[in-house]
């Protein structure tokens, strides 16, 4: 379980570098087509944060469930 949560906590700062260096491009300026293409990523970073982030959170929780389930046997 532990290793899920350390690979979902390994791709937030990818997910946050390509989130930036979209966000930069735009703010360099480019052409239409370009710029549609590059808020369509970072549409999609989005939805892959927060889904990164759901998951992080289940894991937390079953961790936490286990801790708990561990304990009442004790």
């Amino acid at each position: 379980m532990v290793k899920i949560g350390d690979a979902l906590h390994d791709l937030c700062q990818p997910l946050t570098v390509l989130q930036c260096k979209l966000t930069l491009s735009i703010l360099h300026g480019q052409s239409t087509a370009s710029r549609e293409t590059v808020e369509e990523a970072l549409r999609e970073c989005a939805r892959l944060n927060e889904t990164v982030h759901r998951m992080r959170t289940l894991v937390e929780l079953a961790m936490r469930d286990e801790s708990s389930q561990r304990m009442g046997r004790a």
